[in-house]
């Protein structure tokens, strides 16, 4: 395959990728963590702040039962770069994400940062690994 074809195929994965990630917003928006959990692999993992790692798809269902709970949840994630490996068969979507609920102690407003790690198989592109993190103090 010539570099630009190879540069094509790997653009249109990326472009997969990036409406995969809209839908998996869909689905989270649907608040409905059944809908959630099948975007990621068997033993994907869930990285959330001050809460154990998730992993596996059981386990990753869980905590966004829990995240998907959260009263008057506002959430919201924009890919800023997705980067397919030249294999073709692992990626990185790097983004920013906003994020709010009511607490015990009032409304908390965030907005950080995530990476997602895609890994593609025969059923397609799935999470194998989802961070994100504050950029508030």
């Amino acid at each position: 395959m010539t570099s630009t074809l190879a540069a094509r195929a790997m653009e249109t994965e990326a472009q997969t990728i990036r409406a995969l990630s809209a839908r998996w917003l869909r689905a989270a928006d649907s608040r409905d963590a059944a809908r959630v959990a099948p975007f990621y692999t068997e033993d994907g993992a869930f990285l959330v702040p001050n809460v154990p790692l998730a992993r596996g798809r059981a386990a990753v269902q869980a905590v966004w039962s829990q995240l998907l709970a959260a009263p008057n949840l506002e959430l919201a994630w924009t890919p800023s770069s997705v980067d397919v490996a030249q294999a073709g068969d692992m990626a990185c979507e790097i983004g920013s994400h906003r994020l709010g609920m009511d607490g015990p102690a009032g409304r908390i407003d965030d907005e950080g940062k995530y990476v997602v790690v895609w890994r593609k198989a025969e059923q397609g592109w799935q999470v194998a690994a989802d961070i994100f993190n504050s950029s508030r103090a």
